[in-house]
């Protein structure tokens, strides 16, 4: 065999040999040094509400929302975005072998304003039953007459955007002063989530939810009937909600609480255990123990609770 054929062979099956290494490093595989072969990678896709986020991948600044990571040897990675202004994210995100892992993240403002509710307090905070929906009364101040604003309002949540930063769709109000003084009514949500019942001392009003209320109807005479109808519709939705639950301990848990609150997917639910407010996750059978507050509400996304307190507002993060 002539010297330059075999010249020409070698030739050859270096340049296949770089080929394939091109080829396979184009396809995201990479060299590990600890197990001292080529293997396949993964990658990560992050977008964010609001974008232009910074990606740390443990510890490191990366890139920025949205943004592909990729070439990623198999293993968990820290991944934390922060954003000026913003309440900073972070995860523990698995990556396999030749898969993308797709991150959609809501950010939240690290000091939300709210309105009307930090301008002229707010009482009786109440979810509807469907999650889409705040109530709450404006009362009057001690020593002022009332206002325009003191009543019943109602706000509409937007998913994925908590009430405190939907500024596309404000709180409306459903029942004013001129009526009756609400400051010290109670509310409670018709179980579709269309009707607010406020009780007062002597009269008990069926508010509709969409619509500011100029003549509410006071159903005291068939209030007991109509409280009866609703606890029927409650108490059957709740049943069947509870026999889904596949753990029989938090079954169990769940069908022993007076006090069941649902996140509005139905993956979570909200129970008080003695003096301890605890969220329990279906999905992954973990636990969460709540700090204590004059009420907790779920948001829309099931991801996150609000804790109202007598001066401030404040979010439990479960994503």
């Amino acid at each position: 065999m002539s010297k330059r054929l075999i010249i020409t062979i070698v030739t050859l099956v270096v340049i296949v040999v770089i080929a394939s290494i091109a080829i396979l490093l184009a396809k995201g595989y990479t060299f590990s040094p600890k197990e001292k072969r080529i293997v396949g990678t993964g990658i990560i896709t992050v977008s964010s509400e609001p974008d232009a986020a910074s990606v740390f991948v443990d510890g490191h600044l990366t890139t920025a929302t949205n943004a592909t990571i990729s070439s990623l040897p198999p293993k968990t990675y820290t991944i934390r975005l922060t954003k000026e202004g913003f309440i900073p994210w972070e995860r523990q995100v698995p990556v396999k072998e030749g898969l993308v892992t797709a991150l959609k993240v809501t950010m939240y403002p690290a000091i939300p304003t709210i309105y009307p509710l930090t301008f002229t307090g707010v009482a009786s905070p109440i979810l509807s039953p469907d999650g889409s929906k705040l109530s709450f009364v404006v009362p009057v101040a001690t020593g002022s007459a009332a206002t325009k604003k003191s009543g019943v309002w109602v706000w509409t949540m937007v998913k994925n955007q908590p009430i405190a930063f939907a500024r596309s769709s404000e709180p409306h109000q459903i029942a004013n002063n001129s009526i009756a003084d609400f400051s010290n009514a109670t509310l409670k949500w018709s179980p579709d989530s269309k009707q607010v019942l406020v009780t007062l001392t002597n009269s008990n009003f069926l508010l509709d939810s969409d619509n500011l209320n100029s003549e509410p109807r006071d159903i005291t005479a068939i209030l007991q009937a109509t409280l009866d109808s609703w606890e029927d519709d409650t108490k059957a939705k709740k049943a069947a909600s509870i026999e889904a639950i596949k753990n029989s301990k938090l079954r169990k848990i769940a069908s022993d609480s007076a006090n069941l609150v649902w996140s509005p997917d139905e993956t979570k639910f909200m129970v008080r255990l003695s003096s301890d407010m605890k969220v329990y996750d279906l999905d992954d059978g973990k636990e969460y123990s709540l700090p204590d507050a004059k009420a907790h509400i779920w948001l829309p996304d099931s991801e996150h609770i609000i804790l109202v307190e007598d001066n401030a507002i404040s979010i439990v993060d479960f994503d």
